[in-house]
């Protein structure tokens, strides 16, 4: 086999699910893909989140291949909700110009910051920003970005953005109103799973959301931003 084929192999290997005894779990940062019994899915593990989902269906051929049940387990404390008021704050400022942020988890000392980022170019209609530079220990768990006055959704842009990545995505949008607009999901290198957040304490919560019986899309909510 090609060298360059084994590395790639090795670093994204395809694991055969087993059928007659448990599945071990990823152990360590990476990815992995997995066949099952009902199609192609993909494993991923962070320090701060552990997940597993179907990516692709395959029904039509018995495979002789384990079941799975999907996953989505964050491995760090809840958000602080302190850090979303932060960036809210940070977008109605800045209406109706688009901003974004970074919220970064330390694992050593399990502290959550709020970065903002330095814009090259920002406008009602976009943002270009540079990246922050991340410490040892440190992880992008959550970026944000804001659509001014506008609605808050994930364009075609955002997508293109937001693939190959391993995150949180959240925008905010109407932020020249009281009530903002919040759409958020769970980004897997291309993958993307809308969530849910609801406030538990102090903190921000998510949960995976789901279709409706008539398939409306509930991934639009909204709230008060306490700052």
């Amino acid at each position: 086999m090609n060298e360059r084929d084994q590395l790639v192999q090795a670093l994204t290997p395809t694991v055969m699910v087993p059928r007659f005894e448990a599945f071990e779990p990823l152990d360590r940062p990476g990815h992995r893909f997995l066949v099952v019994a009902d199609g192609l899915w993909l494993e991923v593990r962070r320090s701060w989140l552990y997940a597993r989902q179907r990516i692709a269906r395959q029904e039509a051929v018995a495979m002789p291949y384990g079941v799975l049940a999907p996953a989505i387990t964050f491995l760090c404390p809840p958000i602080p909700a302190a850090i979303v008021q932060k960036f809210s704050a940070l977008a109605r400022r800045e209406c109706p110009r688009e901003a974004a942020g970074w919220v970064v988890w330390n694992e050593n000392t399990g502290v959550f910051v709020f970065r903002e980022v330095e814009a090259i170019t920002a406008s009602a209609g976009h943002i270009r920003y540079h990246r922050p530079m991340l410490e040892a220990g440190e992880h992008l768990v959550m970026d944000w970005h804001s659509h001014g006055s506008g609605r808050a959704f994930f364009s075609g842009t955002d997508n293109r953005d937001d693939r190959g990545e391993v995150k949180v995505s959240g925008v905010l949008g109407c932020c020249d109103q009281e009530r903002v607009d919040m759409v958020i999901r769970l980004c897997l290198l291309g993958t993307f799973i809308r969530l849910n957040a609801r406030v538990s304490g102090d903190r921000i919560v998510f949960d995976e959301a789901v279709e409706d019986a008539k398939g409306a899309n509930p991934w639009n909510t909204s709230f008060i931003p306490a700052c």
